[in-house]
């Protein structure tokens, strides 16, 4: 039986088919903020009030608005893209936007910038994006949507609106 301990003949019978998997892109960035300036000479990017939070008063919450800020690397061409946001406790869809990436070589980096406005939140809990290249999950990030009671009129910070 030799050092395996399964019978020999069993690794003979593995055959993989003569085929290629499609290059997806790899993740590198997920990121939710209020707003996402771009410096037009540089093609620089500043991204304004990060978060992973958002705390509301009321259920149901229409939060504004938000920029997702979605990096990702290591493949080539053009790819079809689903931005998603559900509900973890009950996979309830929040958002589903199609979108593409395209890329000349696995070596660059392509940056999608998606704005949400009005995004509706029906009940606290923690909601997932994630992000989809044909079909298969590339990336995720939570965003945690809390009930806040008694808040006072002073100022919240950027993210965690309480409308």
């Amino acid at each position: 039986m030799g050092i395996f301990p399964f019978p020999h003949f069993f690794i003979n019978e593995i055959h993989l088919p003569n085929m290629s998997l499609p290059e997806l892109p790899k993740g590198l960035a997920l990121l939710i903020c209020d707003t996402l300036i771009e410096d037009m000479r540089t093609k620089k990017k500043s991204l304004i009030g990060l978060f992973s939070q958002i705390t509301a008063k009321k259920f149901p919450y229409i939060h504004p608005s938000m920029t997702l800020f979605i990096s990702m690397t290591g493949a080539k061409g053009e790819f079809k893209c689903t931005l998603a946001c559900n509900r973890e406790e009950d996979g309830e869809s929040v958002i589903s936007v199609p979108c593409k990436m395209e890329t000349g070589s696995p070596r660059d980096v392509a940056d999608l910038v998606v704005s949400l406005r009005s995004m509706r939140f029906t009940k606290p809990g923690r909601y997932m994006f994630r992000v989809l290249v044909d079909g298969v999950p590339v990336m995720m990030r939570p965003l945690n949507v809390v009930e806040r009671s008694g808040l006072t009129s002073e100022p919240q910070e950027p993210g965690e609106n309480a409308f």
